[in-house]
């Protein structure tokens, strides 16, 4: 069985940086920081939790999973369980997992080593095989994520409703070839209530459907998370010979590129092409084409994940699914 040793002479560092990284301490660097996670990877190195812990007593850290801290929707989500945490005594240990299982797994793995007393997972990076087997170690809740195992508490909102609104109210402004835009690699179809990025192909296609629209399989983006990939975008509805005339961009940060974009090749917004952005990031509003989008309860899906993971901590019973709704704002954009 391998041990601190072994990690610190594989990762060409002290054992008393191994120790500081293994208990989260500031003070180590990012590099060092990396060093010791391939090692204790490598080596299927598990620390033991410390004697306190084993003892039974609590951590008052909850770890949260983001993808991106830079993203303004996961910004704000953060800072709602945050400000609720604290309230309470408790830290916040932030994990961004850059769309990396890896990195989704060293977070559980702080609930397993007993170093947090729960983990908020922002974005699903593992199959539920994976995730579920933590249970055991501790506390877990999903917030603006799920999948059909209801055994863990879910905080999400209606993406399938909000995105079959949206794209009927494209359909009103009198739009017919509707792209889409998705952060995700590809898209499989469940059924409803099961999986986050299906529910939202599935309300925009039933739309699309109900009024008789055709999807062009070329009107689909995917992988699509920043601004930068909103601009490369448009620059790909250029070079197709049928063009949408509106874009579902799936992120007001990914809209924004794609706004910014057109007005750079001088093509008007919304009349040759609209976007719709999701999430109504507080700067959508002051754009100088204000951006259309489907406004996500952002705030209060952060209260109510850091609420439900506190009653779960204090052994209180609570309800497996909190579901809000979305709303479609309507601007310049489209």
């Amino acid at each position: 069985m391998a041990t601190i040793s072994d990690v610190a002479k594989l990762a060409g560092l002290s054992v008393s940086t191994v120790s500081r990284v293994i208990n989260n301490s500031p003070h180590v660097s990012s590099k060092k920081r990396n060093l010791v996670k391939a090692a204790m990877t490598e080596l299927g190195y598990v620390p033991r939790p410390a004697a306190r812990q084993l003892r039974g007593s609590k951590t008052n850290t909850i770890a949260v999973t983001i993808p991106r801290i830079v993203n303004p929707f996961f910004a704000y989500l953060v800072d709602a369980i945050e400000r609720v945490l604290d309230e309470q005594g408790y830290s916040t240990l932030i994990v961004q997992t850059f769309g990396r299982p890896e990195e989704e797994v060293t977070a559980l793995n702080l609930l397993k080593n007993q170093q947090v007393d729960g983990v908020i997972l922002c974005s699903i990076e593992n199959s539920w095989a994976v995730i579920g087997a933590y249970q055991k170690y501790g506390k877990i809740v999903l917030v603006n994520e799920y999948l059909k195992e209801k055994d863990v508490p879910v905080i999400r909102s209606n993406q399938y409703k909000g995105f079959y609104m949206a794209t009927s109210f494209l359909y009103d402004q009198g739009y017919r070839k509707i792209a889409y835009a998705t952060g995700r690699k590809n898209i499989v179809i469940t059924e409803r209530g099961e999986d986050f990025d299906s529910d939202r192909f599935a309300g925009f296609q039933d739309s699309l459907n109900e009024h008789q629209l055709r999807f062009n399989r070329q009107w689909l983006f995917t992988g699509a998370h920043t601004f930068e990939d909103g601009r490369k975008i448009l620059q790909q509805i250029l070079t197709l010979n049928v063009r949408p005339d509106v874009l579902i961009a799936g992120s007001d940060e990914v809209a924004m590129g794609v706004v910014q974009e057109a007005e750079r090749c001088k093509i008007d917004v919304p009349s040759a092409i609209g976007v719709l952005g999701v999430d109504d990031q507080p700067m959508s509003a002051n754009l100088k084409i204000p951006l259309s989008t489907v406004q996500q309860p952002v705030k209060r899906m952060g209260q109510a994940a850091a609420e439900v993971m506190l009653k779960q901590i204090s052994g209180t019973e609570t309800s497996t699914e909190t579901v809000f709704e979305l709303k479609v704002i309507k601007r310049a954009s489209a």
